[in-house]
């Protein structure tokens, strides 16, 4: 059974969209060729892939199938063609890695530079998910490389150590609870947060944890950068939760009381998620490498 790569894409993009629509404007075609192609891709199966109504496309039971497959051809052959072009003159490769915020805030700017400064012919797309979603992204074949809590099951991924870090509670130094030897998730929800952005990773995860207590966390000021969220703590405007390295590379710590956060899931111990490093180009095995460095 033979698949064009380019009809392998667009199923993929309807999936992923819901829409026929969304996917012809995603892969820049006119709607009524997205059907056809679909249908194709129906016809060649012998299933169908998609149940369609007003309201866009869903999969069926088969479509989840083909989809699973469909993103694992559609890596390999990037990497059959990655791997080509690196014997080929002008070569420029390209690494997807996905990490949840505390990587993607707390270390990857410095770690991730640091190579590109060094391999000049890589360029790396990183994006910002929850853990769960950068061990689905890896599997699916979304994502190169991941980096994650290690709390959530990678499942048959291959996985190295990366960092080890704690979520910690920020506070201005006058604060009540800044004696605390340390303090519980539930404790510090009666308190104002300085928060990130609500579409940040980490936010999302502390306010599952939240709404896991039956509470909601208390939001004054929504940042985008824990070195703000710090700032605004050492003012005194509320309470921060930010992980351990962010509080220790705040530039002004004289006035800003950092206090450990003593439930389980604060630990944070972050690994490097890859489906096989043998299997992945030479580039991106080599900042595999780079990333365990530091571990």
């Amino acid at each position: 059974m033979h698949f064009d790569t380019s009809d392998l894409r667009l199923f993929v993009a309807a999936a992923e969209e819901g829409s026929l629509t969304a996917a012809s404007q995603r892969c820049h075609l006119a709607l009524a060729a997205v059907s056809k192609r679909i249908g194709k891709l129906e016809e060649q199966t012998g299933s169908t892939l998609f149940i369609r109504s007003k309201a866009g496309v869903a999969l069926t039971p088969a479509g989840q199938v083909f989809l699973r497959h469909a993103r694992s051809w559609l890596y390999d052959f990037q990497l059959l063609n990655a791997e080509l072009q690196e014997h080929g003159r002008g070569f420029r490769g390209l690494v997807r890695l996905a990490a949840n915020t505390n990587a993607m805030l707390g270390y990857l700017p410095e770690v991730v530079g640091d190579f590109l400064h060094h391999h000049r012919q890589v360029d790396v797309r990183i994006e910002e998910v929850l853990s769960v979603e950068v061990i689905r992204r890896v599997a699916e074949g979304r994502a190169d490389i991941g980096i994650f809590a290690a709390s959530v099951d990678a499942g048959h991924l291959e996985c190295y150590p990366f960092r080890d870090d704690q979520l910690v509670v920020v506070m201005a130094h006058r604060h009540p609870l800044a004696a605390a030897g340390a303090l519980v998730f539930e404790a510090v929800l009666e308190e104002d947060f300085i928060a990130l952005d609500q579409q940040a990773a980490i936010q999302m995860f502390l306010n599952d944890k939240a709404q896991q207590l039956g509470k909601q966390m208390r939001v004054r000021v929504a940042t985008r950068s824990f070195d703000a969220v710090c700032r605004f703590a050492q003012c005194g405007v509320g309470v921060g939760v930010v992980p351990r390295s962010a509080a220790g590379r705040f530039g002004d710590a004289a006035n800003l009381a950092v206090v450990p956060l003593a439930d389980a899931w604060a630990e944070r111990r972050l690994h490097i998620a890859v489906r096989a490093l043998d299997a992945l180009p030479g580039y991106a095995s080599q900042l595999v490498a780079h990333l365990r460095q530091g571990s």
